[in-house]
């Protein structure tokens, strides 16, 4: 759970994924912006987070995804 993705501008995106947080880091340290999923629920038996008590906002993985990666979408704007 958790991910990381180094992006073509030399940023870098994490996922932390027990928190439900999603940010992304310039080169120098500097926090470029973040996100946390403020929806919160509870995991399903057996999932194997029985550390975990009460509701959460874990997110597994993300990924950033650019502007030529979703040009089909500004076509439907256009």
């Amino acid at each position: 759970m958790s991910s990381a993705q180094r992006l073509p501008n030399g940023n870098t995106f994490i996922t932390e994924g027990s928190f439900g947080r999603l940010f992304e880091v310039a080169p120098d340290g500097d926090v470029v912006w973040e996100y946390v999923v403020p929806h919160f629920g509870a995991f399903g038996a057996g999932v194997g987070m029985e550390s975990f008590r009460g509701a959460q906002d874990a997110v597994f993985r993300a990924y950033r995804y650019g502007p030529d990666h979703v040009s089909w979408l500004r076509r439907e704007r256009d």
